[in-house]
């Protein structure tokens, strides 16, 4: 009987076991909102991926909710107006502010809304300070620049001092924000003879600065503290000793490309697969996003093969499809533009010819850069069938008109209307210039991320126009 009460007793525990659902993981993140006089009607919630957007309504209201299984610093954007929000999954906050004096204005109600205030009053302490004015702090002699240095730090703490005398702050967040003020004084102080010898005109080695120093400390910076990964003077520290490395790796092979000696530099420096993932991931996504698939293959086959986290796997074969749409045979919408004189222009106006496409703006220096190089290869193939097409991207057409007019760009100078929202820049998926588009003599693409003139377009031309022979 004893036996059987066991047997009983033992059979019911299984039962029970078995009933009980698994638990359920709450990784969903709400955002609501009101911005006051935002003219912009939708805003997007993204950390290193869009993740949320919404219509902002006529009152300034929104809503974004969106998974993510880990605490983040997430970016909202609307228009012009950027911010930061840190939040852990399962957390719902309500903010609201008016655009036109958000830091001011921010209110924070719900999950994290102290610390989420915080990084207003931060932000804007940092604004006010002048911490990031780096040209004047620099420019001053050793003495002055450790005490100003150090004085403006101590005025951005006191709103941390003030925070970590609260309840219930999130002890991750306070880790982070502790070390953001150590390794921004340090950040600086690696940055400082570089600046002080081009604001003052003086050789690098005549600054007055205790130079060994910071080297040793920097080499004693921890490399594995991926809970700061999202800190920013850490990992502009962490990218200093990386970078470092890979320099010296290409002063011994010249023939090495940079994100080839960057990786080798994180495999010798970084002993946490997460860390290297990521620190991998990024300078992938980076060459992605502007370059293309095209251009990374040899990284993306490499990243996909050695990479153990699943998520970066995911990120990558995300980013590559996107670029589906404008891959090398695709034809290319007939846009249409504005030429110098105010007509109307298409491109297959052009269509016959090889089209070479410079995306640029007058603001834009490393475009202005290409220009003499842009030049020369025009010249060089004037009796090609090959278009040289520069299109501006300028929020207005006066700044482009003035600089046309007064440098006396010759050839074809066409006007995309609505800067980096015209569609041309969409089509593209233009988020850095100058870039640069090859199409063949149909309008197809040939290369969505073609060389730079600087670059070996030339060879790249040679061969589309030997095959169109």
């Amino acid at each position: 009987m004893k036996n059987l009460s066991l047997s009983v007793l033992a059979a019911s525990l299984l039962l029970f076991a078995c009933s009980q659902k698994p638990e359920v993981i709450d990784n969903s993140i709400k955002i609501y909102g009101k911005l006051d006089n935002s003219e912009f009607a939708v805003i997007v919630v993204s950390l290193d991926e869009d993740l949320a957007k919404d219509s902002v309504e006529s009152d300034g209201s929104f809503q974004l909710k969106f998974d993510y299984p880990e605490s983040g610093m997430f970016m909202l954007t609307n228009g012009d107006l950027r911010f930061s929000l840190y939040l852990d999954p399962g957390d719902s906050i309500h903010v609201s502010g008016d655009v036109k004096e958000f830091a001011k204005t921010f209110i924070a109600s719900g999950d994290k809304a102290k610390e989420n205030a915080y990084l207003r009053k931060k932000f804007k302490a940092i604004n006010e300070s002048g911490l990031e004015n780096f040209m004047e702090i620099m420019a001053l002699k050793k003495d002055a620049y450790f005490s100003k240095k150090d004085s403006l730090i101590s005025i951005v703490k006191t709103n941390y001092d003030s925070l970590i005398m609260g309840e219930g702050i999130d002890s991750v967040f306070s880790a982070m924000e502790e070390s953001y003020f150590t390794y921004q004084s340090m950040f600086m102080d690696q940055l400082y003879p570089m600046y002080h010898s081009f604001i003052n005109k003086i050789p690098q080695d005549s600054v007055d600065f205790p130079v060994e120093e910071t080297k040793r400390k920097l080499k004693e910076l921890p490399l594995d503290r991926k809970e700061l990964l999202g800190v920013a003077p850490y990992r502009n520290l962490l990218d200093q000793r990386i970078g470092a490395l890979a320099g010296e790796l290409m002063k011994a092979d010249t023939t090495l490309a940079y994100e080839k000696v960057s990786w080798i530099a994180i495999d010798s420096l970084i002993k946490d697969p997460t860390i290297k993932d990521q620190l991998k991931f990024e300078t992938l996504k980076s060459t992605l996003e502007y370059r293309g698939p095209v251009h990374v293959e040899e990284m993306y086959s490499k990243f996909l093969a050695e990479n153990t986290t699943p998520k970066f796997a995911e990120k990558v074969e995300k980013l590559k499809a996107k670029w589906e749409p404008i891959s090398p045979g695709k034809t290319v919408p007939d846009f249409t533009f504005t030429d110098i004189k105010g007509d109307s222009v298409k491109l297959s106006d052009l269509k016959g010819q090889l089209v070479y496409i410079d995306i640029w703006a007058t603001w834009c220096g490393p475009c202005i850069a290409e220009h003499p190089n842009w030049d020369k290869v025009k010249e060089e193939y004037k009796d090609k069938p090959v278009a040289f097409l520069t299109v501006s991207i300028d929020d207005t057409r006066e700044p482009w008109e003035k600089m046309v007019k007064n440098k006396k760009m010759e050839g074809l100078q066409w006007f995309a209307s609505n800067a980096w929202q015209s569609e041309l820049a969409q089509f593209f998926m233009v988020n850095a210039i100058p870039r640069f588009l090859l199409l063949d003599k149909e309008g197809k693409i040939i290369d969505p991320s073609a060389e730079r003139p600087s670059g070996n377009i030339r060879e790249i031309l040679d061969k589309h126009l030997d095959k169109a022979v």
